[in-house]
């Protein structure tokens, strides 16, 4: 069962699973669990998709509960400041400064670069008495993600720019230390969740803040390389 972060008579939030697909598209499978389904037969009520997460990452999926509703939520502007994501993530190395990544991206989807922009900041740093390929150890930090553009895996392109990739991430990511996180530590995702969706609710015209705990996995990896993260 999906877990159920905030419902109202507009808007249902929940917890994604990293692994699940919030919908149907061409490139998914007959036997594929979707979000979108899983929550219609939970909640007996058709659901909207308002935004997207990818399949591998966890947190915060808002559905809008009517098309009108879907229509108002897709109006507010992220440029703007009418909407705040935040992410945490695992990274490769030590990220040592806040900043903003406005390096224009492309994922394999896009035949051209397109302008994107992402606020980073180091939360915390670890480092490992693990070797790594050449390095006797393996340096990591946590970090928050704020991006002000929804382009396909910005967050995960960005921080590959900044040569910073995410743990877990097989596309863009660092097979080395995926690798060793999968053989040392036995777990094995993209460690990137959604942690936090601001937004001025389009019916109430106040704003609306949902959380969205960090799932039992993320907390385990963190407790084994000794990050502590409220």
């Amino acid at each position: 069962m999906l877990e159920i972060l905030f419902q109202d008579e507009h808007f249902v939030a929940i917890n994604k699973p990293s692994g699940l697909m919030v919908h149907p598209s061409e490139i998914t499978g007959r036997d594929e669990e979707f979000a979108i389904f899983q929550l219609r037969d939970q909640i007996k009520q058709h659901v909207f998709p308002c935004h997207r997460l990818d399949r591998a990452t966890s947190g915060v999926l808002i559905f809008a509960l009517s098309s009108e509703a879907s229509a108002k939520f897709q109006n507010l502007n992220n440029e703007k400041g009418e909407v705040e994501k935040l992410y945490v993530s695992l990274v490769r190395g030590h990220l040592n400064e806040e900043k903003m990544c406005e390096k224009d991206i492309k994922n394999r989807y896009d035949k051209v670069y397109k302008s994107a922009k992402t606020y980073i900041k180091p939360l915390q740093k670890v480092e490992l008495d693990i070797p790594v390929g050449n390095y006797k150890t393996a340096r990591y930090t946590l970090v928050q993600s704020r991006p002000f553009t929804g382009k396909t895996h910005q967050i995960r392109l960005h921080l590959r720019g900044e040569n910073h990739p995410i743990i877990g991430d097989r596309r863009y990511g660092d097979h080395r230390h995926n690798n060793m996180f999968l053989e040392k530590f036995k777990l094995d995702r993209l460690w990137l969740h959604s942690t936090s969706y601001t937004f001025k609710h389009p019916f109430m015209e106040e704003q609306l803040s949902i959380k969205a705990p960090l799932p039992k996995d993320f907390k385990e990896i963190l407790q084994k390389i000794e990050i502590n993260y409220e």
